[in-house]
């Protein structure tokens, strides 16, 4: 299979990179998409009031407005840059840190790593929108109070994101690591007096950079799905803005400032059985989202590590036969020999 040749592997790109590009065209073409739609909508012949925001998808196509009026679409579209290119951010920390844990973790000595990891291994069975959630409300109540800005706090996000997976990842490419290293060219070329720098440098770093464009992918995914977990929760990339819209208790209202998709999920929960597409839209472009990456990421884990493993296997039994080949070869010229000159006698 050739990625050149794959449609699997194009089309999900394309879309994902023509959700990037139209974020930052929706404030070209539309400059006041932020301001809020028209408070209702009339009937051109009587002149009577028949709908007021949310307004349905058939009255404000494709996915209808939020409460404000506007058109969930666009919103959605404008705010892809800060989920799909924070998802991409997080992923990318996440390999780095994974490499230099598990290069850590494939060079520690046997009873240790024992040890590691039965540590490292407990992160898997933690549920990481929680841990997030606790690390992140203190940070979501002073961004609410103003005293923490909205960028820093994205920042924040995306490096507290990144971390709380890093030791679990770290593991997994340090197991992968450490197998890797019992290769027999490895052991030749420790025979041979190569060191660690030398071993991480020839062997390790081309080993893992064939590998991690498949894990990017697979890191990708889980963030967005993550993503969606803590939106849920209000934690959202840069934070939501709380008001009150209560009299005699407190009523909030959420508000956000980058229009990112968890965001949108959290400003429109309490609306999920009156008005469920305002739920059910920014769920879509997740959706969307995930299955592309995943798409993506089957297509390279098949061109990339499968079909090099079967070029492995089949140039192995080719090697195999032409030795068997070669060995009948000669024990039928012996044969041959020897019976040549029995006759002769």
């Amino acid at each position: 299979m050739s990625l050149l040749r794959s449609y699997r592997f194009w089309i999900p790109l394309v879309i994902l990179l023509a959700m990037i590009i139209g974020s930052y065209l929706v404030p070209i073409l539309y400059p006041d998409f932020q301001e809020s739609g028209p408070p209702y909508m009339t009937d051109e012949e009587t002149g009577r009031v028949i709908a007021a925001p949310p307004y349905s998808t058939s009255e404000m196509p494709p996915l209808g407005s939020d409460k404000l009026g506007r058109n969930m679409f666009i919103i959605l579209v404008a705010g892809a840059k800060y989920t799909l290119l924070s998802a991409i951010a997080i992923a990318l920390l996440r390999m780095a840190g994974g490499f230099i844990t598990g290069v850590l973790y494939a060079f520690l000595p046997r009873w240790l790593r024992a040890g590691a990891k039965g540590l490292l291994d407990t992160f898997n069975f933690i549920p990481l929108a929680i841990v997030v959630y606790i690390l992140l409300f203190p940070l979501q109540l002073a961004f609410a109070g103003g005293s923490l800005p909205s960028f820093r706090f994205l920042i924040i996000e995306i490096i507290v994101i990144s971390l709380i997976v890093i030791p679990s990842l770290g593991m997994y490419v340090g197991q992968g690591m450490h197998d890797f290293l019992k290769q027999d060219f490895v052991s030749a070329s420790r025979t041979m007096g190569a060191g660690r720098i030398q071993l991480i440098r020839r062997h390790l770093w081309p080993y893992f950079s064939r590998q991690s464009i498949v894990l990017f992918s697979e890191q990708l995914a889980q963030t967005l799905f993550l993503l969606v977990q803590l939106g849920i929760l209000h934690i959202t990339l840069g934070g939501l803005i709380t008001e009150n819209f209560g009299v005699l208790e407190y009523i909030p209202q959420y508000f956000s400032v980058t229009n990112e998709w968890a965001a949108t999920m959290s400003i429109n929960i309490q609306q999920i059985f009156n008005k469920p597409m305002l739920l059910l839209a920014p769920l879509l472009f997740f959706a969307v989202s995930i299955y592309c990456v995943n798409q993506i990421s089957t297509v390279l884990r098949q061109v990339l590590i499968d079909e090099q493993t079967i070029r492995g296997r089949r140039s192995k039994k080719l090697d195999q036969t032409n030795t068997v080949f070669s060995k009948q070869n000669v024990e039928d010229f012996h044969f041959v020999q020897g019976r040549n000159q029995h006759e002769s006698i």
